[in-house]
């Protein structure tokens, strides 16, 4: 995300780091809240892909910044939009909020296809370049933003990211969120010439409260979810 590949590289070693207190705190408590555990882990993966997307950029590598930020954009586009309600829907147990979190999981499939497959099919399609200290990943090419604009994909994307959390039984997952929306909307009002870098940064940043939450109640959140 922003000022440097080190900053991104940095973020990346400390979610690993949570990540995997997670991991083995769910492993222990209940399997079923893996999916949930794994997310720091994951956004880990990701802020690394970014970080070499700043190094080819650094170093006039276009086809390292290319291979880099599809990478990069496979997380962000594809992945997210499906984990994050599939994750929910293990934890889950209202059978109504079940089916509304089969629902999401299955319109996060397809959103993140449609955002993703045509960059992949056309790499041309797909821009990357330094802005203001951020990175800024131009899909505008992609017909799809012909045919329905960028905003509406944007807010389709919120909606799939947000709501699984917000309308979960487990009351400090809809504090997450809470802050998802929040982080979101402040990042489209200042950042939107690198909003799909600096959001997923701060979204990253804040899936360190998974650490807390799995330190301080996990045995709580699986009896919650129960």
């Amino acid at each position: 995300m922003c000022l440097s590949p080190e900053v991104s590289f940095s973020l990346a070693a400390t979610l690993a780091v949570g990540g995997g207190f997670c991991v083995r705190l769910a492993r222990r408590v209940d399997p079923t809240l893996l999916p949930l555990a794994i997310i720091p882990c994951v956004f880990g993966v990701q802020q690394f892909c970014e970080g070499v997307v700043w190094v080819g950029l650094e170093r006039g590598d276009p086809a390292l910044t290319r291979v880099a930020a599809l990478a990069y954009l496979f997380f962000a586009l594809l992945f997210w939009p499906v984990w994050v309600p599939y994750s929910m829907l293990l934890v889950e147990r209202s059978r109504r909020t079940r089916w509304f979190l089969r629902a999401m999981t299955a319109t996060g499939l397809a959103l993140g296809l449609v955002l993703y497959v045509p960059v992949v099919l056309a790499p041309s399609w797909l821009g990357v370049a330094a802005r203001h200290h951020s990175l800024h990943y131009d899909l505008v090419s992609s017909p799809i933003f012909d045919a329905v604009p960028g905003v509406i994909w944007e807010a389709l994307y919120l909606v799939v990211v947000s709501t699984p959390l917000l309308v979960s039984s487990v009351h400090k997952l809809v504090h997450c969120g809470v802050a998802v929306v929040v982080s979101a909307a402040v990042t489209y009002v200042f950042f939107d010439h690198a909003f799909a870098s600096v959001w997923c940064f701060v979204a990253a940043a804040l899936s360190l409260y998974l650490c807390v939450l799995f330190g301080a109640s996990a045995r709580s959140v699986a009896r919650v979810a129960a």
